[in-house]
């Protein structure tokens, strides 16, 4: 679904009255002796409100029409201020890896790989056990490394957030020249010179050639020993063909802390293309009051 970031749910709607639910998707049974079996079905929280609750002011619900005819009443998405979940600060706002286009590496570290998502901790009080949420629409986001916030720019070691669905991209810290490869059971990738890295932190790759590539182009990797400029890394490339070529890069390393602070949205679309509505106080046009029986938004996931 496209999602039209330029259209803002109104909180003239929202503070009228709004209930909502946060919901996952489990199957349970329960056998004969009164054990349970729970089997998740969708391990992802999605969250849906019911608008309109109480009634309107005619120029808030006329808000809320202009919403609904510029998204086709559902047909596009818009984005919304959850009045009870819209802020992420450095205690719970995360950045997580991502390689291949999937999570990559713990959450709220570096991974030694260029993009980040964002994500919210939610954590048990007084406990340790976490979930993190993604988040995909974020306001005013501040990106801190290690706790000291990046700037956003081209240098090196600055950041860009994506338009759209919003990614953190790194701009890496050192670049190399890869001049040599020997696979095996460990691979040994030699550089122009050293790049600055440690065993335990992982080396980015890129523009290898050869038929075998692929196991090592776009990902970062485990360094198990560094002689001079060259690193062995913790990939079986036995009987592969991989050639010398492309780059080496350091970007942020699991040792260095990825947080964030800022505001956020969540993407939205109305459920029904219906918008139903009652004038439950009659009168001169500016003292009527309407109210929206049945009429949710559910969340878009987007990532």
């Amino acid at each position: 679904m496209i999602v039209l970031d330029n259209v803002i749910f109104p909180n003239s709607v929202i503070v009228a009255g709004v209930t909502g639910t946060r919901s996952r998707q489990n199957t349970r049974t329960r056998n004969q002796g009164g054990y349970v079996d729970v089997s998740v079905v969708r391990d992802y929280t999605l969250r849906s409100w019911q608008i309109g609750t109480a009634p309107l002011r005619i120029p808030a619900f006329e808000q809320l029409i202009a919403v609904a005819e510029v998204t086709d009443y559902g047909a596009f998405g818009m984005l919304l201020e959850d009045p009870i979940d819209n802020t992420a600060t450095v205690a719970n706002g995360a950045l997580v890896g991502y390689m291949l286009g999937v999570e990559a590496g713990p959450v709220g570290y570096g991974n030694g790989c260029p993009a980040y998502g964002f994500r919210k901790l939610y954590t048990i009080a007084g406990g340790a056990r976490t979930k993190a949420h993604a988040l995909t629409r974020t306001r005013n986001a501040v990106v801190y490394r290690g706790g000291v916030a990046v700037t956003v720019g081209s240098s090196a070691g600055n950041i860009a957030i994506s338009s759209g669905v919003q990614y953190v991209t790194f701009v890496p810290d050192a670049t190399r020249t890869v001049s040599g490869v020997t696979v095996g059971a460990t691979t040994q990738v030699t550089l122009s010179s050293a790049i600055g890295l440690s065993v335990g932190h992982r080396l980015w790759l890129q523009g290898l050639t050869g038929a075998d590539a692929a196991l090592l182009n776009g990902q970062s990797h485990e360094i198990t020993n560094i002689s001079t400029a060259t690193y062995t890394l913790a990939v079986n490339t036995s009987g592969k063909t991989i050639t010398a070529a492309g780059q080496g890069h350091k970007y942020p390393q699991p040792d260095e802390t990825l947080t964030w602070a800022g505001k956020f949205y969540f993407p939205v679309h109305f459920r029904d293309d219906n918008l139903e509505w009652e004038l439950v106080v009659p009168g001169q046009y500016d003292a009527r009051h309407v109210t929206i029986p049945q009429t949710y938004l559910d969340e878009v996931r987007e990532a």
